[in-house]
């Protein structure tokens, strides 16, 4: 299996965890679905809340491990969860 390509990589190791998600929701928009970013956080809260953060707005974690004193998370931009897209909605004008 061949490791994804890092297209971003956010470093929250200094930052808030909610300093770490507007960078890291901010910098991803930008980005077209599929894109992987690596996020770095270096508490188990700050975790948690990336990973409810991806989950709520319809990416996938690709990747979660601790390394040391930082956790690694590799996360693969989706649909948002509530677009036709994401839904597999079909959308008809009337």
């Amino acid at each position: 299996m061949t490791s994804p390509t890092i297209t971003l990589t956010v470093d929250g190791t200094l930052l808030t965890c909610k300093g770490a998600i507007a960078r890291l929701e901010k910098e991803l928009s930008a980005l077209p679905t599929g894109s992987v970013a690596r996020v770095l956080v270096n508490d188990v809260p700050s975790r948690i809340d990336v990973r409810a953060w991806a989950d709520r707005k319809g990416h996938r974690i690709v990747h979660d491990v601790r390394q040391g004193e930082v956790f690694e998370l590799l996360i693969a931009k989706g649909e948002r969860p509530n677009s036709p897209a994401a839904s597999g909605a079909v959308i008809r004008s009337p």
